[in-house]
Order: structure tokens, then sequence, then C-alpha cells
């Protein structure tokens, strides 16, 4: 019966917020561990992407 419930019963009870959790360290998002790869990668993502990369344009005109 609670099954029929739950189907077709009114919303009662607010639903339950989502998180998101690291598969690999099964912590949440938020809260990584430091030895978790896929928090590494990210950061060498956000560190690759703030580091400007060089003019392909300069490095032709400097090569002989």
């Amino acid at each position: 019966m609670s099954l029929l419930k739950r189907l077709f019963g009114s919303a009662e009870r607010p639903a339950k917020p989502r998180i998101r959790v690291c598969i690999e360290c099964g912590m949440p998002v938020a809260e990584h561990k430091e030895w978790c790869t896929i928090l590494r990668g990210e950061a060498e993502m956000r560190d690759k992407a703030q580091t400007p990369s060089p003019n392909p344009q300069i490095l032709k005109s400097s090569n002989p």
C-alpha cells in the first residue's frame, strides 16, 4: 500500500536535496579528498586555463 501512496499520494514531504558524490573518493564534490585523481585533474585543467598559451605567430617568426 505504501507504494501506491508514494505514486498517487500528495506531495506532503519536501524533496530531498541532491548531493553530487565523487565516484573515486566517495565524498561529496565540495569535500573531495586531496588524494582524489578527479580533483587533481580538475585543478590541472583550471591551472592550464589560467596560464596564457604562447602565441603561435611569435613562435613561427622566431624559428629560422
